[in-house]
């Protein structure tokens, strides 16, 4: 399940490659993107799905983890992000809609269990906030985009009242609690999800013009991106390990806002923040790639040599026992 986010980032950056062909950009990279992202989506699944053996209650399970359950709300989130600029046609509208459907269902699975079962402050951190707030608001952007207004409406409000509930929670966790580990340490960059996300939604709902509500949620996303170029250096005293694929999504979402209000209020200025934005977003989306190969061939090359040396260890316990047959 930690894998999930990797599709994600890429989903996410392909919508902002997306936005951005209206400023002149080629189609190719949405759509490579977008490509890279389902292959990702299915083989995560498929390992999910084979090393539960598809039983329902090893479903149910994974779920109720204490420290990773939050993680099953990706399985919906990943292809509704795609769905948002799929084809338009019936046969897609009606998958959307399922996919939304499965998410709020899920989503109240969830919650449900949350805030039944009690759990240890220290388990929680931002990464559970992506699915259960930015969740909905991705819904809402998937949906708008396939001509359910009044369902995406009523979805960016349980988005807000998701973001008001459990931000409240996940920063007064941050604030009062012991420090977040190396692995959930990047989870902060989660941070900016529910501004991004809920900025584009707000985008979609009222056809990509400029209000005054849509000017507030800019600001909210202005203020977490200053924040987190504050925790820089926190972020760099850290090893890498697959949990910095927690940069990926809120980076492209942010990107992708930006090129809205690019093409909202179109001006040189705009349109050089939403290319550095971008730029800058696939960079480093590009190197959290090169590092997590190099990191798969690293531990792939230290396995190799650990059955290496255990077979010469064999080997010489063999010529021991054997030496006095011959």
């Amino acid at each position: 399940m930690r894998l999930y986010p990797i599709a994600l980032g890429l989903a996410g950056l392909g919508g902002a490659w997306r936005t951005a062909i209206a400023l002149g950009a080629p189609t190719w990279p949405a759509a490579t993107l977008s490509v890279l992202s389902l292959g990702a989506w299915i083989t995560v699944t498929a390992m999910y799905v084979l090393k539960g053996g598809g039983r329902p209650r090893a479903f149910i399970k994974d779920m109720r983890h204490p420290e990773q359950g939050f993680a099953l709300g990706y399985i919906p989130v990943i292809p509704l992000l795609l769905l948002a600029r799929g084809p338009r046609t019936p046969g897609f509208r009606i998958l959307d809609l399922g996919l939304a459907a499965v998410w709020a269902v899920g989503t109240a699975a969830l919650v449900a269990h949350w805030i039944t079962t009690p759990r240890d402050r220290h388990a929680i951190h931002p990464g559970f906030s992506l699915p259960v707030i930015g969740g909905p608001f991705i819904a809402c952007i998937s949906l708008q985009a396939n001509g359910w207004h009044a369902l995406a409406q009523g979805l960016f409000t349980v988005g807000i009242y998701f973001g008001v509930t459990f931000g409240s929670l996940i920063v007064g966790r941050l604030m009062t609690e012991q420090r977040l580990t190396d692995a959930r340490f990047p989870t902060l960059a989660v941070l900016m999800v529910p501004p991004a996300t809920a900025s584009t939604a707000w985008f979609g709902l009222n056809a990509n013009r400029v209000t005054t509500f849509g000017i507030g949620l800019a600001a909210v996303l202005g203020m977490m991106a200053l924040i987190q170029l504050f925790i820089l250096p926190d972020y760099f005293r850290r090893p890498f390990t697959i949990s910095w694929w927690s940069f990926s999504f809120p980076l492209a979402s942010t990107a992708n806002t930006v090129g809205h209000w690019a093409i909202a209020a179109p001006n040189p200025a705009s349109r050089l923040l939403t290319w550095s934005t971008l730029i800058i977003a696939t960079a480093i989306i590009g190197l959290l790639a090169v590092l997590t190969v190099r990191m798969v061939w690293r531990t792939s090359r230290s396995a190799r040599a650990g059955c290496l040396r255990e077979q010469r260890e064999f080997n010489a316990w063999l010529e021991i026992i054997a030496k006095p047959l011959w």
